[in-house]
């Protein structure tokens, strides 16, 4: 359902681009540990993880930095870095991508939080936090509150990304409002004390978090309206939007009637960050005085780009304006989507092991020339052995060289597209070798998987799979089901006519 016209969509996309926000919050560093996993630890049973490489990227109240940013928007930050090496870290990262960091106090007394993840495999081993969480003392909030006075005409919008580690306690949050009154501010709170955000002009909840604030089951139509009736009355807000994953969104106002939106994905790799994505379109639209319940609509499209992408929690005006022109399901049915050259599919594949929630790649391969039930059986075992599929599909002048000069039945585009219908198929990479040896040192699978009529020993892919820590699986065929003998069975059939 779209609460919004495309022409008028691309108007307020355009506008984004003159945005000035400000965002308020917790700020923090999530440092990655990348490596990979072939042994146990003979001091414990641990596994010890061979780091390939590290990356830094900034967190917290910075994911919402992000989204804007993506979007266009001119972003300045308000909040506390501790007087650290971390804070140090963060500080540099963010002035490199732009951000306005004048209003970043270094503290002596609040150490900056940092969240390590360590990733083997494509797997989160273990995540260990380095995190004090304690109250901002008061003379450091004079220099913010001051700062704020000082910039209270500079912004059309202002965001408040609160994770409950320290900076928000208290009554400050008022202090904020009452200086930035001329402008909405929009929230997205940790249902603690929810009173502080008495006057936002809107706040944004995920279904849990308005269960625990209001005591009402949000996880049932009659529970979630009694949820955001209450919210809307205790806290003497205009708006408050409850995000509800597979079931969509619901927007709360005074006295009308509750506005309901579903879920625009079918197909859900990762809901980090989709929050903060939802806050970051609802504030710029705020910004530009975009009727609430259009700006729903955007925001709904923005988490359904966002959610397909696997730890990835940005959208761009681009991706956002596609998504509406097109339907999320009506793209979602579009397998071209899903037929990548190599390069795309190593860049993509790439990203998303730096992602927050890497997935499990599985690689296979094959002709798939007259796609049948054997071929399905395969790549259905394949899926079930991670998160994403990757088929690597021989062209046509390999499939000649491999199976004689009258095959292929079907053009390498025409099997790239059947099978990048199936639901189970994630990417289609066409590979011009006789094996996919060359596209798989590219892809670097966590998963290699081929039918049961081979053996290990061999692949010359093996070798390869394993020396960056990935395994082999040998699926089992369905017996008499192939593209040869469906060929036979053909010729002889029409031989007798």
């Amino acid at each position: 359902m779209n609460l919004i016209e495309y022409e008028k969509a691309t108007e307020i996309c355009r506008s984004f681009a003159g945005a000035r926000l400000l965002v308020v919050g917790d700020l923090m560093l999530d440092y990655w540990v990348w490596g990979t996993v072939s042994r146990i630890s003979p001091e414990a049973p641990v596994p010890v993880v061979d780091i390939a490489h590290h990356s830094y990227t900034p967190g917290g109240a910075a994911n919402v930095v992000a989204n804007l940013k993506t979007l266009g928007a001119k972003v300045d930050l308000l909040g506390v870095v501790g007087a650290d090496d971390i804070g140090r870290r963060l500080r540099v990262m963010l002035e490199r991508q732009d951000i306005g960091i004048s209003g970043l106090v270094v503290s002596e007394d609040y150490p900056t939080i940092m969240k390590t993840r360590i990733i083997a495999n494509s797997q989160q081993v273990v995540r260990a936090d380095l995190e004090t969480r304690c109250a901002v003392k008061d003379h450091v909030w004079k220099k913010l509150l001051a700062w704020a006075n000082n910039h209270r005409q500079d912004y059309d919008a202002v965001v408040i990304s609160d994770y409950d580690k320290g900076l928000l306690w208290g009554d400050h949050i008022q202090n904020l409002i009452k200086i930035f009154r001329d402008v909405p501010v929009i929230a997205g709170p940790k249902p603690v004390d929810l009173k502080r955000f008495l006057g936002c002009e809107l706040i944004t909840l995920n279904a849990k978090e308005a269960k625990a604030a209001s005591g009402y089951d949000t996880f049932n139509n009659q529970g979630l309206e009694q949820a955001g009736r209450a919210l809307l009355a205790e806290l003497n807000l205009n708006s408050v939007l409850i995000t509800l994953g597979e079931r969509g969104m619901a927007l709360f106002r005074k006295d009308v009637p509750t506005v309901r939106v579903p879920a625009l994905a079918s197909q859900v790799y990762d809901v980090s960050g989709a929050g903060d994505t939802v806050l970051s379109v609802m504030a710029l639209c705020a910004s530009a005085s975009v009727p609430i319940t259009e700006a729903m609509s955007l925001a709904s499209h923005a988490a359904a780009v966002v959610v397909r992408k696997v730890g990835t929690a940005t959208v761009n005006t681009e991706e956002l304006l596609e998504s509406l022109q097109t339907g999320s399901h009506q793209a979602e049915l579009n397998p071209q989507r899903k037929i990548l050259s190599a390069e795309e599919a190593a860049r993509r594949l790439e990203r998303l092991r730096h992602s927050q929630n890497p997935p499990t790649v599985v690689f296979t391969n094959g002709c798939f020339d007259i796609l049948h039930v054997g071929h399905l059986n395969t790549l259905l075992a394949a899926k079930q052995e991670g998160d994403l599929l990757v088929v690597g599909l021989n062209s046509d002048s390999s499939v000649k060289a491999l199976k004689g000069p009258s095959r292929p039945i079907n053009c390498q585009d025409e099997r790239a597209t059947m099978l990048a219908a199936l639901e189970c198929v994630d990417i289609v990479v066409i590979f011009e070798e006789e094996t996919p040896l060359v596209l798989i040192e590219k892809l670097r699978p966590d998963v290699h998987v081929k039918g049961g009529d081979y053996k290990e020993e061999d692949l010359p892919e093996a070798a390869v799979i394993k020396s960056f820590g990935g395994k082999i699986v040998l699926a089992k065929l369905i017996p008499g089901r192939s593209t040869t003998k469906l060929i036979t069975l053909t010729q002889n059939s029409d031989s007798k006519k």
